[in-house]
């Protein structure tokens, strides 16, 4: 079945013959087109796998979604915020979507984990991709999926309403376009049962089987992440420069 558009021209040639409650209702309509014309546009520039503040996954959580900060109070700062535009942010960013494998030290403040579940929640709302988090214990990891659902709560409804979330548990989310996010805790024998696309080992160097983890995850895994302080053994290993 085809359909006719009515040129714009030809709408205003027809104002003058319409009733108040006609024209209304034309404007209205233009004007619903318009804005959804104009939110397609932007949801694909933000879909671009670009480490750029105007496309891709910055430009989501610089403008169009907001953080959660727990210690608001203490820091004097605001509970809600943007993501900070912080040039080595960017920069690690632009390692994460273009690495199969990376290793990131880091220090209690420098936002890494929240980098890299941001990234994860961006992938999997644009792109039918499951992820799996893998850290400690089962309340740690838990926190790395609410970072993920804090960004999508925190964005707009028509976001929201255009890929609504399927499961919302304490350690999964999943999205209706297929995006997955699951959390696991410590163990070699935890991840060996996933396939996943995506694997993200966080506090590495406190892990006892991170290494056992991460061998056993490789074969399948498109992409793998290792985050934490830096500590003696095999996550210090990997980081370190000969």
């Amino acid at each position: 079945m085809s359909c006719s558009v009515i040129p714009v021209d030809r709408i205003r040639q027809l104002v003058p013959y319409m009733s108040q409650r006609e024209i209304d209702a034309v404007s209205h309509l233009v004007e619903g087109i318009k804005l959804e014309e104009e939110q397609e546009l932007l949801w694909n520039k933000m879909s671009e796998r670009v480490a750029s503040w105007d496309a891709g996954p910055l430009l989501w959580l610089t403008h169009y979604t907001k953080t959660e900060d727990t210690h608001w109070l203490t820091k004097n700062t605001a509970f809600l915020a943007p993501f900070p535009k912080k040039e080595y942010l960017r920069v690690v960013l632009d390692y994460l979507i273009n690495s199969r494998s990376i290793f990131i030290p880091k220090s209690r403040e420098m936002m890494m984990s929240w980098l890299v579940c941001s990234y994860i929640a961006w992938m999997c709302q644009w792109y039918p991709v499951f992820w799996v988090a893998q850290t400690g214990k089962e309340d740690k990891v838990a926190e790395l999926i609410e970072y993920a659902r804090t960004l999508y709560r925190n964005q707009p409804d028509w976001m929201k309403a255009r890929n609504p979330l399927v499961v919302d548990s304490v350690l999964e989310i999943a999205w209706k376009n297929g995006g997955r996010f699951l959390g696991i805790p410590k163990g070699a024998d935890q991840i060996r049962v996933y396939h996943c696309y995506g694997y993200f080992q966080d506090e590495s160097g406190f892990l006892p089987e991170a290494q056992t983890s991460y061998d056993a995850v490789r074969p399948v895994a498109k992409q793998m992440v290792c985050v934490s302080t830096d500590e003696m053994g095999w996550f210090h290993s990997e980081c370190k420069l000969d």
